[in-house]
C-alpha cells in the first residue's frame, strides 16, 4: 500500500479536525467516521468496492452476485489490542498486527448497512441481498514481524462478536525475507457473511523463533516445458531446526504459498492461478532435501509476481519471478 496523504484528507483534518478518507471506488463516499459504498445488481451494477482508509488500510470487498441494491458502511477502528478471541482458533499469544503510520495501532473493521430487516447491524443477508461467498482483500502498512498471519473474522454484530474464524486464503508480503522490517502486506479470505475483521498474528506452537529457512530462502525458478502449454515455476525451500550446516532438512506439511502482483496504487492483489492453485501441494524432495511446489503460470500476463510462503513453523518468506 502506498504511503500517501491525500489532499482532501489533509484539508478536512486542517479545517474540521475530523477523520475522513478518500475512497478509490466510484460507488463509495467517505463520511465522518466511516466509508459508505453502494452495491447494485445487474451487469452494469456494482458487486465490489474498495474502502481506502489511508494509514488504517485498504479493504476490498467482492460479492459473487448482488441481488438487491444495498449500502455497506465500514468503520476502521484503531485499537491498542484485540482480546475477544476464541482460544480454539486463536491460541494464547495471538495478537493483532499493529500498523505503521497510525501510531502503531491495530485496526478493527466493523460493518453496518441500511438493509431493512438485514443481518447484524442491518448488514446485507446471503440469499436475500447477495449470493455466494464474499471475497475480502486487505492491504496495510506494518513493520511488525509476523509469525503466522491470520485473517480474523468475528461472526455476528459489531458489539458482541467473538473472533472465532481464521479465513486466510491469501497472504503476500513483498518484503518478507524473513525480516524484522516487513511492510505493505496484503491478505485475503472468503466468508459467507459480513461482520468484523482484523489482521492477526498467531504464535508458533513449539518454538519462540520457529524453524529456519536456509539461504537463499524461497526460490521460484521457471522450468522448461516440452509442450509449451503448461509453463511451470518451481518454488522450493530448505528447512532445518536451527543450523543449516549441521541439521538435517525437514519436511513441512503445513506450508502454503500465495501469488500476487501490485496494482497501480501499489496495493498487493491476488493472482488467479490455474485451478485456483488447489492442485499444487508442497512435497518433499529427499534427494535435494527441499520442499517443492509447482505453479502453473499458463495464461498469466507478463510482469513481476510475488510468491510468499507461510507455515506454522517459520515466518513468511517471499521471492519473485518474472514472466516475459
Amino acid at each position: 500500500m502506498s504511503k500517501r496523504m491525500f489532499p482532501l484528507l489533509a484539508l478536512a483534518i486542517s479545517l474540521f479536525g475530523t477523520q475522513c478518507w478518500a475512497a478509490s471506488s466510484a460507488n463509495c463516499s467517505p463520511s465522518e467516521g466511516f466509508i459508505a459504498c453502494q452495491f447494485t445488481p445487474g451487469n452494469t451494477g456494482f458487486s465490489s468496492a474498495t474502502f481506502d482508509f489511508g494509514v488504517d488500510g485498504v479493504l476490498t470487498i467482492q460479492f459473487e452476485k448482488v441481488l438487491t441494491a444495498f449500502e455497506l458502511d465500514v468503520t476502521a477502528n484503531e485499537v491498542a489490542s484485540i482480546t475477544n478471541l476464541d482460544p480454539n482458533e486463536f491460541p494464547d499469544g495471538t495478537v493483532c498486527i499493529p500498523y505503521s503510520g497510525n501510531g502503531g495501532k491495530c485496526v478493527h473493521y466493523d460493518f453496518s448497512g441500511n438493509v431493512f430487516g438485514g443481518g447484524p447491524d442491518n448488514t446485507p443477508v446471503k440469499g436475500v441481498n447477495y449470493t455466494g461467498l464474499i471475497t475480502l482483500t486487505l492491504n496495510y502498512n506494518s513493520f511488525y514481524s509476523v509469525h503466522i498471519p491470520a485473517f480474523g473474522h468475528a461472526p455476528g454484530a459489531n458489539a458482541t462478536a467473538i473472533f472465532s474464524e481464521d479465513i486466510l486464503t491469501f497472504y503476500v508480503d513483498p518484503n518478507a525475507a524473513p525480516c524484522t522490517n516487513c511492510e505493505d502486506p496484503g491478505m485475503g479470505g472468503k466468508t459467507p457473511g459480513i461482520s468484523p475483521f482484523a489482521a492477526l498474528d498467531k504464535p508458533f506452537a513449539n518454538s519462540a523463533q520457529g524453524d529456519v529457512v536456509c539461504s537463499p530462502g524461497v526460490t521460484a525458478v521457471p522450468q522448461n516445458s516440452t509442450s509449451g502449454h503448461n509453463p511451470i515455476v518451481e518454488v522450493s525451500f530448505k528447512l532445518v531446526a536451527s543450523n543449516c550446516n549441521t541439521d538435517p532438512p525437514l519436511r513441512d506439511k503445513t506450508a502454503t504459498l500465495s501469488v500476487g502482483t501490485k496494482d497501480l496504487n501499489n496495493n498487493v492483489v491476488p493472482t488467479t492461478l490455474v485451478n485456483g492453485g488447489a492442485a499444487n501441494k508442497f512435497h518433499f524432495d529427499n534427494k535435494n532435501g527441499v520442499n517443492v511446489q509447482d505453479i502453473n503460470t499458463n495464461g498469466l500476463p507478463s510482469g513481476t509476481y510475488y510468491v510468499t510462503v507461510i507455515s506454522s513453523l517459520f515466518s513468511p518468506v517471499t521471492t519473485t519471478f518474472i514472466l516475459p
